[in-house]
């Protein structure tokens, strides 16, 4: 099935976003990985730096200096990387629909190449990924773990408090930098 162009990036700006990550990402101090460049040191690369502040400042910094072709934008999405677990409720035309676990707010999120559902095969699960400011929009970085299907009494949950968030403002699909 293609993908909605709604619910995904610019594809210039996605492209942009994934190969400056990558590369930031790879430059992350590692104490020995085995599958240099894999799907695995990207995800251990990334829970290094979103558990480190510290690190994840040294990083950029770094960045700017020894990748001076690397996106200002995209370092900026970097610096906002957020790493947590979220319940992915649904997809809509625009954006998938992220829960905060603890039901205090709710993020309207774009994908980059490929919608979430693509990704992990059906809404309504608990996973774990990062999500950035970038481009004006929230958006996952395409690197999920943890995948867990929601049974109906939880989706159902779910759904009630999104619904609510929505009605209190505590819902939102776009950012102003």
């Amino acid at each position: 099935m293609p993908s909605k162009p709604g619910a995904l990036l610019d594809p210039a700006a996605a492209a942009a976003f994934v190969n400056g990550y990558r590369r930031f990402l790879l430059t992350v101090p590692s104490g020995g990985r085995a599958d240099e460049g894999g799907l695995k040191t990207l995800v251990d690369s990334r829970d290094r730096i979103a558990k480190d502040p510290e690190l994840l400042r040294d990083m950029l910094a770094q960045a700017r200096s020894a990748m001076p072709d690397l996106d200002g934008p995209v370092l900026q999405a970097i610096g906002s990387l957020r790493v947590a677990n979220w319940v992915y409720l649904k997809e809509t035309r625009s954006y998938a629909v992220f829960l905060d676990p603890s039901a205090d707010s709710a993020l309207g999120v774009r994908a980059l190449t490929q919608r979430i559902r693509d990704i992990v095969g059906t809404s309504g699960v608990f996973l774990e990924t990062g999500i950035v400011r970038y481009c004006g929009h929230y958006v996952c970085d395409g690197l999920v773990s943890g995948v867990v299907h929601l049974g109906r009494n939880y989706l159902r949950s779910f759904t009630s408090a999104y619904r609510e968030l929505r009605t209190r403002g505590r819902f939102e699909f776009e950012y102003r930098p």
